[in-house]
C-alpha cells in the first residue's frame, strides 16, 4: 500500500470517528458527575483531529513538489480568508452586536477556504 492511500484511507477514518466520538460525549456528559474528568471526556473527540493532521502531513509530504506548491497556495489562501473572515465578524460582533460565535466553527471555515483555495489554484494551472 503506498503512502498517499494509506494517508488517504487514515484521513477517512478520522473523519468518520470525529462525529462518532462527539455525539458520544455529548449525549454522555451531561449524565455523569461533576469531576475534572469532565474535561478530559470533553477533549476526547480531538483524537481524531490529530489523525488527520497526521495523515494530511503525511499526504502532502507524499506529493511531488508541483502538488505540493499548489497545496501551499491553497493554504495561503484559506489562513488569509480565514483570518479576514474571522476578524470582520469579530469587528461585527463587537461594532453591530452580533451573536457570539463558537470557536468550533474556526476549523470548518479553515478547511472549507483550503479546499477552495485547491479550486482556485488547480484552476490556474490548466
Amino acid at each position: 500500500m503506498n503512502t498517499k492511500s494509506f494517508a488517504l484511507r487514515q484521513l477517512i477514518i478520522a473523519f468518520i470517528l470525529f462525529p462518532i466520538l462527539l455525539m458520544g460525549v455529548i449525549l454522555a456528559l451531561p449524565n455523569l458527575p461533576e469531576s475534572p474528568w469532565r474535561a478530559l471526556l470533553a477533549i476526547v473527540p480531538l483524537v481524531p483531529v490529530g489523525l488527520g493532521i497526521r495523515a494530511m502531513y503525511r499526504a502532502i509530504s507524499g506529493l511531488d513538489e508541483f502538488q505540493r506548491h499548489i497545496q501551499l497556495i491553497a493554504l495561503a489562501f484559506a489562513v488569509g480568508a480565514t483570518g479576514f473572515l474571522t476578524c470582520a465578524y469579530g469587528l461585527l460582533q463587537v461594532l453591530v452586536d452580533l451573536p457570539q460565535l463558537s470557536w468550533l466553527w474556526v476549523l470548518p471555515l479553515l478547511t472549507t477556504c483550503w479546499s477552495f483555495g485547491l479550486a482556485f489554484a488547480n484552476r490556474s494551472y490548466q
